[in-house]
């Protein structure tokens, strides 16, 4: 059974899936214990004015944060808790939502209003601007990395997805028409390698496989208006997608091709889950002034310490199992829970089922 690759390619090591279904397995099977529950606030003073939407896990541990409407990345470094911003000016404007990282370690800039991507490589800290064109007008938001090394930019206004291979330097445009209409918010990689699309406008979810270039519309109705932005893959298999608008969580379960409501009523909105070590959901505040934590074993949810001020978008799942929160309007981040006593495996941790927005 293969794991993730950490042969040298370029000089640099692989750490995308090969096999999606013994890597779930591996990277899943296994409860890492439960995070302290503590609300700290790290050092570091970003700019605030919707700044950073979504952020990645760099493979020495520090995070970069995605730019949205700031001209400059940051990078946090949890454990010298300090804040840099590397090299390269983006466009700002609402320019990019979401990151992927790559297979050779460098994080690809999924674009919004932006008319073309960019790539920031950590190692020689430069940033460039991949080929191909995207339509901008809010296009899309969001992206989840395809077991070959591609990256599937999941729609948001744009009428198609949009698929970039970073090894040929190319960008394509597969298969299947989307609504619009702010139809998605965020993807997720289901365990046979398909991406589930979170339904945000849309009334109705899709399913892209990569195998057969082709985009399904699953069972199951959801309210739109805003309702979920991301989703997170559980323990067994099944989708969890995060409540925006919406007052109730969905669960979307690809083996049943069924889609549930679970326990839990939510007063305000949240942007992005992450999967804890211990296989609970973290729902990131958005408007809300406090977390939730879902339980899928218990179906119960809970509201964990702290409280939040500002808006962050998006979570990262540390290296010692804490969540680190996205700063958007908040000139501050803020870090969920206390470190583990051992840091979780790096098929956990940069796995491309959970690091993105």
């Amino acid at each position: 059974m293969r794991r993730f690759t950490k042969t040298v390619v370029l000089g640099r090591k692989s750490y995308f899936p090969l096999e999606p279904i013994s890597d779930f397995i591996a990277a899943r099977s296994y409860n890492y214990g439960s995070v302290t529950d503590i609300l700290t606030t790290p050092s570091g003073t970003y700019p605030g004015g919707n700044g950073f939407v979504g952020g990645v896990l760099l493979p020495d541990g520090r995070i970069f944060c995605v730019p949205f409407s700031s001209p400059t990345a940051r990078i946090y470094n949890p454990i010298t808790d300090t804040l840099t911003t590397p090299s390269g000016i983006y466009p700002g404007g609402n320019s990019f939502v979401g990151g992927v990282l790559l297979p050779d370690g460098r994080i690809f800039c999924v674009p919004f209003s932006s008319s073309t991507a960019r790539i920031y490589d950590p190692i020689t800290d430069t940033l460039t601007t991949p080929s191909g064109t995207y339509p901008g007008a809010s296009s899309f938001y969001g992206g989840v990395l395809l077991p070959d090394g591609r990256i599937f930019c999941v729609p948001f206004n744009s009428t198609t997805a949009r698929i970039y291979n970073p090894i040929t330097d190319t960008l394509t445009t597969p298969s299947g028409t989307y609504p619009g209409g702010n139809g998605f918010v965020g993807g997720v990689l289901l365990p046979d390698g398909r991406v589930f699309c979170v339904p945000f406008n849309s009334p109705t979810a899709r399913i892209y496989n990569p195998i057969t270039d082709t985009v399904t519309t699953p069972p199951g109705t959801y309210p739109g208006g805003n309702g979920f932005t991301g989703g997170v893959l559980l323990p067994d298999g099944r989708i969890f997608c995060v409540p925006f608008s919406s007052p109730t969580a969905r669960i979307y379960d690809p083996i049943t091709d069924i889609l549930t409501t679970p326990s839990g009523t939510y007063s305000s909105s949240f942007y992005g889950g992450v999967l804890l070590p211990d296989g609970r959901i973290f729902c990131v505040p958005f408007s809300s002034p406090t977390a939730r934590i879902y339980n899928p074993i218990t179906d119960t949810l809970t509201t964990p310490s702290g409280t939040y001020s500002g808006t962050f978008v998006g979570g990262v799942l540390l290296p010692d199992g804490r969540i680190f929160c996205v700063p958007f309007g908040s000139t501050t981040a803020r870090i969920y829970g206390l470190p583990l006593s051992n840091n979780l495996p790096i098929r956990r941790t940069h796995s491309a089922f959970d690091n993105k927005l």
